[in-house]
């Protein structure tokens, strides 16, 4: 996942501060065969679809102030 270089730069910093419980576990868990992937699909969400901008709904204030859904 992380570059050799970015890696080895990363581990310096930590062995320099005397973490090295922490380069251990970054280097056990670096994936040197992992490869993102070439397309990622975008899904676009709008606010104006759907039933976001179609629903209606009423509210009751009970003795104490508190607001309730209305029951249907």
């Amino acid at each position: 996942m992380l570059d050799k270089n970015i890696l080895d730069e990363i581990c310096k910093i930590l062995k320099s501060e005397g973490r090295d419980d922490l380069v251990a576990i970054l280097v056990d868990d670096n994936d040197l065969d992992y490869v993102p992937p070439k397309y990622r699909k975008q899904e676009f969400y709008s606010d104006d679809e759907g039933s976001a901008t179609d629903e209606s709904y009423d509210v009751e204030e009970d003795e104490e102030g508190f607001l309730s859904l209305k029951s249907v």
